[in-house]
C-alpha cells in the first residue's frame, strides 16, 4: 500500500497534471501573506492567510474527487470541488479549533505548575501529533461518505486503527519526504537568496560565535533574507504540496479496498460516482 501510493502519486505529476493546482494555489498564498505583510499591514497578510485557509479546501476537494475516481473527463475537478468543499472544509476547521484548544490549555496547566513558557509552548506542540495521526483522513472521508464533522473524524481514528502497521509506514514515508523537502528548501534558499546570505557565508565561525543572539537575529532578519526566505517556501510548496495531496489520496483509495466497508455507520455506500450536478449516486 505504502510504495505502490507513492508510486502512484509521483506518476500523478504527469499522468494528473490537475494536481498542481495545489501547489500553485499555497505558492500564490504564502507570496501573499508575505507581500500584503510588507507592503500593507500585518492585518492584511492575516487576512490572506485567513482567505487561503478557507478556500483551499475547493481545490482539495476537486482534487481528491478527481484521483480517487482517475475522472480526466472536462469539467470533473469543478463538480467534485463544489461536491466536497464544505465537507472538506469543516472537518479540518473542527481540527484547527480542537488543536488551538488543547495546546492552549496543556500550556496552561503546565504554566500553573511553574513550567516555563518556551518549555510549555514546546510541550504543547506534541499535541498536534495525535490529532493528525488519528484525524489526517477527516476531510477525505467526509467527501467519500458524505459525513459530518465529528462523524468524519471518528471514521478517521477508526480506519487508522485498523491499519495501524501500514499507516504507520505511511507516516514515515510522509516524514522522510518532509526532510527531503526541508534540504530542497535550503538549496533553493541558497541559490535565490545568495546575494542575501552572502554576509553570513563569509563570516568566519569565531565572528558567528561571537555574536550575540540580538545581533544575529538582526544579521538574520534583513528584509533580503525574510523575501529570500518566502519565495525559496513558496518554489518548495509548489513542488511538494501536490505530492502530499496525491499521496494521501492514493493511500486512501487503497484503503478502501483493503479495509472493505467504511468505519462507521453512515448511509453513503463505498462505491458510487458523481452525476454533472454533483450529486451522489451509488452503484447497485
Amino acid at each position: 500500500m505504502v510504495f505502490a501510493s507513492l508510486a502512484e502519486a509521483l506518476r500523478a505529476y504527469v499522468k494528473m497534471p490537475l494536481v498542481w493546482v495545489n501547489g500553485a494555489v499555497a505558492a500564490l498564498a504564502i507570496l501573499a501573506v508575505y507581500y500584503l505583510t510588507y507592503f500593507v499591514n500585518e492585518t492584511a497578510g492575516l487576512a490572506a492567510m485567513v482567505i487561503f485557509f478557507f478556500f483551499f479546501p475547493y481545490f482539495l476537494a476537486g482534487t481528491y474527487g478527481v484521483l480517487i475516481d482517475n475522472n480526466k473527463k472536462k469539467g470533473a475537478f469543478k463538480i467534485y470541488a463544489r461536491y466536497g468543499f464544505r465537507r472538506c472544509l469543516f472537518p479540518n476547521i473542527l481540527l484547527v479549533l480542537l488543536t488551538w484548544f488543547l495546546m492552549n490549555l496543556v500550556t496552561m496547566l503546565l504554566l500553573t505548575f511553574g513550567v516555563s513558557a518556551e518549555l510549555a509552548l514546546y510541550i504543547s506542540l506534541f499535541v498536534v501529533i495525535p490529532l493528525v495521526f488519528f484525524c489526517y483522513f477527516a476531510d477525505i472521508t467526509a467527501i467519500r461518505h458524505n459525513l459530518t464533522m465529528g462523524q468524519a473524524v471518528k471514521d478517521s481514528a477508526r480506519r487508522v486503527a485498523l491499519g495501524s502497521f501500514s499507516i504507520t509506514m505511511f507516516y514515515l514515508m510522509n516524514i522522510a519526504v518532509i526532510f527531503f523537502a526541508s534540504f530542497v528548501l535550503s538549496m533553493v534558499m541558497s541559490f535565490v537568496g545568495f546575494d542575501a546570505l552572502l554576509p553570513l557565508a563569509e563570516m568566519t565561525e569565531e565572528a558567528l560565535l561571537a555574536l550575540t543572539p540580538e545581533e544575529l537575529v538582526t544579521l538574520v532578519m534583513t528584509p533580503e533574507i525574510i523575501q529570500a526566505s518566502f519565495v525559496s517556501l513558496a518554489i518548495t510548496a509548489f513542488i511538494f504540496v501536490p505530492f502530499f495531496v496525491s499521496y494521501k489520496t492514493y493511500f486512501f483509495k487503497r484503503m478502501l479496498s483493503v479495509y472493505n466497508g467504511s468505519a462507521v455507520q453512515h448511509t453513503a455506500e463505498e462505491d458510487g460516482e458523481y452525476d454533472e450536478k454533483g450529486r451522489w449516486f451509488k452503484y447497485k
